[in-house]
Parts: structure tokens; sequence; C-alpha cells
């Protein structure tokens, strides 16, 4: 009975012995029993981008900037206002053009011109990805005045100048009215479209859609940049 009992003492005596070892062991080579190693499969490559390893989906590019178009479909890159002025004049007899025998006053408009670029036009040939290079390539229409917007506020009548047979007001039927705005807007037009507008609007709309699509493609890859061009 009583070498069962020093036996079973030695057996436990050596079972300490050896988690004691194994735990001296552990803390010498830094082993940390309770850690797991668990894989959800997301591999984590910046803090923008991850990659669905196990899911195999791959992201397209175009089809995420296609996809866009309900949000950007016309870009307005560039605003120009101006004014212009016409001279109306009221002769007493229409063949005579003397001074004395005419009054005039002078009608200004002030406008907006909005310079817009299409995004709602872009297709997949518009949208070129270079995996060697890392870019992702977008080629868009050039920049053109889209409309013109007439301030009302702004919409100046200067007082009649009389002669000294021509008095009072100049009476304007609402076909003389609308003949006005029409050439005064004709005239904004000439005035905001012009080569050297179209190409301050184009390296605005350069820059601009470039803002706008960059973060996009960062998004799904940070080693892309965009570059944007005219086709």
């Amino acid at each position: 009975m009583k070498d069962r009992q020093r036996s079973l003492n030695i057996i436990a005596i050596l079972l300490a012995a050896l988690v004691v070892a194994v735990v001296i062991w552990g803390c010498v080579h830094g082993a940390d029993p309770l850690h797991m190693q668990v894989s959800d499969g997301i591999e984590q490559i910046d803090l923008d981008t991850i990659y669905l390893g196990s899911s195999g989906v791959e992201v397209s590019f175009t089809d995420v900037i296609l996809s866009r178009q309900n949000e950007t479909r016309k870009l307005i890159v560039s605003t120009q206002e101006g004014t212009v002025t016409t001279k109306l004049t009221d002769r007493l007899i229409n063949k005579l053009d003397f001074d004395f025998m005419k009054k005039t006053q002078d009608v200004s408009y002030t406008g907006t011109g909005y310079f817009v670029v299409d995004l709602d036009d872009l297709t997949a040939a518009n949208v070129i990805e270079d995996r060697d290079k890392k870019t992702v390539t977008i080629l868009i229409g050039h920049a053109y005045l889209q409309a013109i917007e007439i301030d009302p506020d702004k919409i100046i009548i200067d007082d009649v100048k009389e002669s000294l047979l021509a008095r009072g007001d100049i009476e304007l039927t609402i076909a003389d009215q609308n003949a006005i705005e029409r050439e005064l807007r004709s005239r904004l037009e000439e005035k905001f479209d012009t080569a050297e507008n179209g190409q301050a609007a184009d390296e605005l709309a350069l820059k601009m859609v470039k803002e706008i699509y960059e973060p996009v493609i960062k998004a799904i890859d940070g080693r892309y940049s965009v570059i944007v061009g005219f086709r």
C-alpha cells in the first residue's frame, strides 16, 4: 500500500515538473498557448483597399466609372459673366437721321455663360486600363458653352436721352422687347464662346474630372492613378 502511494507521489511530482518545464520553455521562446491564427479570407492591402481572395471577386474600373453617370451627367467646369449693351433709337421721321429729331435709350443685359462637359456619353471604349503602369485613362469630350442665364436683376434700362423735337419715353411693343432680348443674348453668346474661354474651360475640365474619379479608382486599388484626356 505504501509502495503504491509512493508511486503516485512520484508520478504527480514528475507531471508537475513537466508542466513547469513547458511554462518556462514557453516564456523563454515567446510562445503563447492561447494565440490562434484565424483567416477570414480578407487581405488588407492598404487603408482603402481590400482584396477578397477567397471569393475571387474582381472589381472593374470601367463598370464603376460608368455606374456614376447618373450622378454627373453634365459637369459645369467654368462660368463666364459678361455685359452687353444696345442703343434704342426712336426717330421723329424714320428716314431723317438728325440728332434734334431722335431720342435714344441704352439697354444693358448681364448674363452668365456655363461651360460643361458631358459625362453621360462615356462608354467602355473611353476608359483604358494599363495594368503595367497602374493607370486608368478616361477620355472625355471638349467643354462647350451649354447655356446662358440672364440675370433679371441686372437688366439696366437707362433714361431716355431726348432731343429738341423728340420728347417722352420710347414705347416698345412685345415684339420689340423680344427682338432686343434675342439680340443681346446672341451678343452674349459671341462674347462667351471664344477660343480663349474654350481653352480655359478644357483645362479646368481635365482637372475636375480627375478630382471626381481618382478617389473612386484609388478606393478600388490605391496603386492606380487617373489620367484624363480628350477623345
